[in-house]
């Protein structure tokens, strides 16, 4: 076995592992958005019976002590946050099927994977472009921390680069089908 055969074995483990690792992430990332989902929920929920029942204790015990008014500019940054949070889910989900079309194309070491490979780190770049963006029209700022992405993601884009500079080498080398 010649040293260049042994490389391009070694690569194509190497870009198969590391589908089946963004595989498992790609639905970790489907599953964390859906619990944030349900979390979102729940808590209006509460809020909502926690009104009704101040509401109720109003009426019954003729002025049980009310909360706090929230002021305008809570509100406002309150359905900014929301907003953007949504919009936050939609964009990490299509990432998310990109990521996992991407892992499967990387597993069976088709040439697909080559492509699907430069569209999530084109989509990631983009991601932390718009967060940036998105942060520095935050109305506080509190919530232009909350917009900008975590090191941990940033590191995670980093890495989806060098997996798909070694995806693309083996597309390169013609080890993808």
């Amino acid at each position: 076995m010649t040293a260049e055969a042994f490389y391009d074995g070694l690569l194509g483990w190497i870009i198969w592992i590391a589908g089946l690792f963004w595989l498992l992430g790609g639905f970790a990332l489907l599953r964390q958005i859906r619990i944030e989902m349900a979390l979102d929920s729940m808590t209006s929920r509460l809020e909502e019976i926690a009104r009704d029942l101040e509401h109720d204790a109003a009426a019954t015990d003729g002025g049980a002590p009310a909360r706090r008014k929230k002021s305008t500019e809570e509100e406002a940054s309150e359905l900014w946050q929301e907003r953007d949070d949504t919009a936050r889910r939609g964009w990490i989900a299509g990432q998310a099927v990109v990521l996992i079309a991407t892992a499967l194309a990387m597993m069976m070491l088709h040439s697909f994977a080559a492509g699907l490979a430069a569209l999530l780190v084109l989509g990631q770049g983009v991601y932390f472009i718009w967060r940036e963006w998105t942060a520095r029209r935050a109305p506080t700022a509190e919530l232009a921390a909350h917009a900008r992405p975590t090191p941990a993601t940033v590191n995670a884009g980093w890495v989806s680069f060098a997996v798909a500079m070694l995806v693309w080498a083996a597309a390169f080398r013609g080890l993808l089908n």
